[in-house]
């Protein structure tokens, strides 16, 4: 055999042979990259569902909202006097900005009520009642809670922005306490807010949902962000994500982080409040003295 031909048998040899390691690496590589897909980590829709979590439809349209400051509302005697299409009562001010009322004659809550029903009564009781929504029947204290809106949103359990109306034991509206915000002011440019399904993936990586939960509903809002500081108070945009229909989680739209509320102990600190508001006042056998006994009276039965 010629040299010639011995060399060109080498040439197709070493071909063959990076041909077959070429396609043998291009095999590995999509091995490889088959393997790195696998693990890419799954969505939160699609670790919701492998534990049974579930949820309604979400909004789908981006807010941008941003903190707000709002100062606490001062009441006088003539701004109240001039609203007099409501239920005979007698109405006091305590402190400038606390209204504690008892209805002349209680009114009647039905048990087939509805939150149109509800609002309705509300509307001729309490001031300024287009300010405020209805949010619960606490059955424990016997109390129907409304929250104030602010920004078309409501401002979730915060003491300086509710009324209260207190049911005897004929659930019957016997008397209510009031407390209202104020001016409001942007304290910045606004901003995207983080999207519901993010607000329930912090809720997930915080181990605050479990399996076969219900996110029952997402709703925007707002909750205190700063204390009242100098007569102002800051509050941020959350996402409100009630769970099985029996707790909510507020997260905080802008920032991300997570925080809830206790019905409970949110009631007995307006009830507390309320005490220390109306006892600087107290007439033996006047209608103070009665709220405050009842109050007292709502403390002990449900706190021990």
């Amino acid at each position: 055999m010629h040299w010639g031909q011995i060399k060109t048998l080498l040439i197709l040899s070493f071909l063959i042979l990076d041909v077959y390691l070429f396609v043998q690496f291009l095999e590995k590589k999509e091995q490889a990259d088959i393997g790195v897909l696998e693990h890419q980590p799954s969505t939160i829709e699609e670790r919701l569902n492998a534990e049974a979590i579930t949820f309604q439809e979400l909004p789908e349209q981006e807010y941008e909202e941003t903190f707000i400051s709002v100062k606490q509302q001062m009441f006088n005697e003539e701004d109240l006097a001039q609203l007099k299409d409501i239920a005979a009562q007698k109405s006091f001010i305590f402190n400038k900005n606390f209204i504690a009322s008892k209805l002349d004659k209680p009114i009647l809550i039905e048990e087939d009520f509805s939150t149109e029903s509800i609002t309705e009564i509300f509307n001729n009781i309490a001031y300024y009642t287009e300010e405020y929504s209805f949010w619960n029947w606490n059955e424990e204290y016997n109390v129907l809670i409304f929250f104030q809106n602010k920004m078309e949103r409501p401002v979730y359990y915060n003491q300086n922005g509710l009324v209260l109306l207190f049911l005897n034991d004929k659930n019957e509206v016997s008397f209510y306490v009031q407390t209202m915000l104020g001016e409001t002011e942007q304290l910045a440019e606004k901003k995207k807010l983080i999207k519901p399904i993010q607000a329930i993936e912090k809720l997930y990586q915080s181990n605050k949902l479990h399996s076969g939960d219900d996110i029952s509903k997402v709703n925007i809002g707002f909750h205190t962000r700063v204390p009242f500081k100098s007569g102002v108070q800051v509050f941020a945009p959350i996402w409100k994500v009630n769970v099985n229909e029996e707790k909510d989680y507020f997260v905080n739209a802008l920032e991300g982080f997570i925080f809830s509320t206790e019905e409970q102990e949110f009631l007995e600190e307006v009830i507390d409040a309320s005490i220390d508001h109306m006892q600087v006042q107290r007439e033996k056998n006047s209608p103070i003295e009665t709220m405050l006994s009842e109050l007292r009276n709502r403390l002990e039965k449900t706190t021990g």
